[in-house]
């Protein structure tokens, strides 16, 4: 039989490119075999242990037919249609071909089936090598306007551009960069999604029949990712498209359409710092954004009933019924404290409270209910002057504020503003990237609940997008003393206290998240937990809790693709440990994800050296990895490690030069300059720089490094 992948692995077909390829491969299809209606990709059914009674005679015997095609691995014809079956990997794609002419069934030939798989296969991988990018593995740009402009149109979702711009000082390492930033991102959309390249370090994502909704937390969680994971600089732009939008101007193609908006708004986003996103709708028509700027009228008419006024409350009913226009009518001293506009009528009460709003409305719920009309359903918001530190002119938006609140309670509610409200709006304002003024809702919210735990946390994220890490740390060390919301506060802290380099703290602040009792929804949130505090006790030489632990997530984890990521860190684990053997078997298993990773090769260059794997591999990871990360220092140590073993005294003293410098790196390259003097046969001075080893401060790493310098300090003497 033809074998389908006599090709370069990287050509070979996957499982997942009859989804990401579909109409692609379907017109393949089309355009190899005549009078076809309709091309379907299916799996093959799985095999059940008796046969259903509810299976027709016509289902059955396709059901055979299918397994029969990817039994011989050959192509089978079921009435008038044809099964093609493709081996992709472990498992089979089978092409259901339909709606063949009867003519043509009877004039089929074995030599034409038997040449027809070798053929369409090879066309599929021509049009996989079209429309994926070389450098990245990813979908190419012409395939994503491609989408907008034949397909888009026939549904409806939401567009994701983000750049991630790398902070290095040639095009090498903006490479290296860069695929870095492509493993993160495989491993963070996990097939879920079909992920473009655009080129200049800018990408796109497709995420069908989603909302904006989604948005809200899939946007800043892909931000908020990149940044931990140690990117310099991302913005994240979101757009939703649809038919509507793709048929709006025929000037233009659906894809210069949603791409235009897109770039809009990135560009937009890359006004707001180094990491931040924009939704297109904040910013494409102001009126219509659910906290916008008012109608003009209705701020004239709020400006000229509360002039002069030093105390005020103004109700918003988002009703203009005719019988409760009558009654809120009754409730007013006077016509012109009552405003009609569009679907909505305003009371303003001069010299009132709240609380005496509030009696109001219930009074006219009440007269309505009286009259038998329990068919008029509407919410009523509440503002009032003075109120927090909101001007008198921002009435009108907080009875929106409060609006908004009440959409989260049965219909008829009727809500103050207060700090939940103001939290809400904050919400808002944060899903459309603009921190600025969500940062100024939860500030308000807090001078009326300064320990609300929710306002805190969402305050403390915003200040961490803005790179202001010590506020953020001052917000959540608060919100951690709120019983309600301990967890996502120790949670949010110790992700700060980790990018702030405070790994004993962060570690201290992620063991009492994990001991906080588990509550509903918090399943991924505790996985990240595990896996983050695993990370930062390896980090910390805390290596056989840390491996415990992340071994344990590693085995708890069923996505290859989030596994992956904890495979450096268990080969980290099992070097301190002294178990070398296992520490190269998971290393070299992380660099089949991710050929790039410096401190992966750098390890194992180390490793290969103490196992006697051979001397000049070991030296070529290492300088590779001081290639791919000229900035560590860490790995310039190992370099130089390799290099006195080798024999490389001259580059040793070179690669050793800043770590000296350094006060973390220091006591280890005191101990590498003692050996290169030692192996020079330079006694006397191998004996200073031991001594100066010696002298260093205690510490369980500097310990370890003392106790071989006075091994060798006993050999000198």
């Amino acid at each position: 039989m033809f074998d389908y992948f006599q090709y370069n692995h990287k050509e070979n077909l996957e499982r997942q490119d009859f989804i990401r390829f579909s109409s692609q491969f379907k017109k393949v299809i089309f355009e190899n075999i005549p009078t076809l209606d309709r091309v379907e990709f299916l799996d093959p059914p799985e095999p059940q242990p008796a046969a259903d009674p509810s299976e027709s005679k016509n289902q059955k015997g396709l059901r055979q037919s299918i397994e029969t095609a990817v039994r011989k691995e050959q192509i089978v014809l079921y009435q008038d249609q044809l099964l093609l079956p493709f081996n992709v990997g472990d498992c089979t794609v089978v092409a259901k071909v339909s709606g063949l002419d009867k003519y043509l069934i009877r004039k089929i030939g074995n030599d034409w089936l038997g040449g027809l798989p070798e053929l369409i296969v090879r066309q599929f991988l021509l049009v996989k090598r079209a429309c994926v990018d070389p450098l990245t593995g990813l979908l190419s740009s012409t395939l994503l306007e491609h989408y907008f402009d034949a397909e888009g149109e026939q549904t409806e979702g939401i567009l994701i551009l983000f750049t991630a711009y790398p902070k290095c000082s040639s095009s090498f390492q903006a490479k290296n960069v860069q695929h870095h930033t492509v493993s993160l991102l495989k491993s963070f959309v996990d097939d879920r999604f079909p992920t473009y390249y655009l080129g200049q370090s800018c990408f796109a994502i497709v995420c069908e029949k989603k909302d904006f909704e989604f948005t809200s937390d899939f946007v800043p969680s892909i931000l908020n990712y990149l940044k931990r994971e140690g990117c310099y600089r991302v913005h994240v732009a979101s757009v939703s498209y649809g038919t509507e939008l793709l048929k709006k101007d025929s000037s233009q193609s659906p894809s210069e359409r949603v791409m235009k908006k897109a770039w809009t708004a990135l560009h937009i986003a890359t006004k707001r710092g180094r990491f931040a996103f924009c939704n297109y709708s904040s910013i494409d028509d102001g009126t219509r954004h659910p906290l916008g700027k008012s109608a003009v009228p209705l701020v004239k008419w709020s400006q000229k009933v509360t002039r002069n006024l030093e105390k005020c409350s103004l109700i918003h009913f988002n009703s203009s019924s005719s019988l409760l226009s009558k009654y809120i009518k009754q409730s007013a001293d006077a016509d012109r404290n009552v405003f009609v506009y569009e679907q909505s009528v305003y009371l303003l009460l001069p010299n009132k409270d709240p609380k005496f709003a509030l009696k109001t409305c219930q009074g006219i719920i009440k007269k309505i209910n009286e009259n038998d009309k329990p068919g008029i359903v509407f919410n009523c918001g509440i503002s009032s002057f003075p109120f927090g530190n909101f001007k008198k002119s921002e009435m009108l938006l907080n009875c929106r504020k409060a609006l908004f609140h009440a959409d989260f309670l049965p219909p008829g509610s009727i809500i103050i503003c207060d700090a939940v409200s103001c939290n809400i709006a904050g919400d808002i304002y944060y899903a459309d990237g603009d921190l600025v003024l969500a940062v100024k809702e939860y500030k308000g919210g807090l001078l009326l609940e300064p320990g609300n735990g929710n306002l805190l946390n969402s305050l403390g994220v915003c200040y961490a997008q803005m790179d202001n890490h010590k506020m953020a740390v001052d917000c959540f060390s608060r919100a951690s003393e709120s019983k309600k919301d301990r967890f996502m506060a120790l949670y949010n802290l110790g992700l700060e206290q980790q990018i702030r380099d405070e790994k004993k703290s962060a570690i201290d602040s992620l063991s009492k998240a994990l001991a906080v009792p588990e509550q509903d929804e918090e399943g991924d949130s505790r996985s990240d937990i595990c896996y983050q505090l695993a990370a930062l006790k390896i980090d910390c030489y805390q290596f056989q809790d840390g491996c415990e632990l992340m071994l344990s997530w590693y085995e708890a984890e069923r996505l290859p693709s989030k596994k992956e990521k904890a495979l450096r860190f268990l080969g980290k684990a099992c070097f301190g440990l002294g178990r070398f053997r296992e520490a190269i078997k998971y290393l070299q298993q992380a660099m089949q994800f991710d050929e790039y990773d410096a401190e992966v090769l750098g390890l194992l260059g180390e490793l290969y050296l103490k196992e006697n794997e051979g001397d000049d591999i070991a030296l070529r990871f290492c300088e590779k990895a001081v290639e791919l990360d000229p900035y560590s220092l860490e790995l310039k140590l190992r370099l130089a490690k390799v290099q006195v073993h080798c024999g490389d005294f001259s580059r040793a003293v070179k690669s050793l030069q800043p770590c000296l410098r350094n006060r973390k790196t220091r006591p280890a390259a005191l101990l590498q300059r003692g050996l290169l003097a030692f192996e020079q046969g330079q006694k006397r001075l191998a004996k200073n720089w031991f001594l100066k080893v010696q002298s260093c401060s205690n510490g369980q790493k500097n310990n370890e490094l003392k106790k071989i310098a006075a091994s060798y300090l006993k050999e000198i003497a």
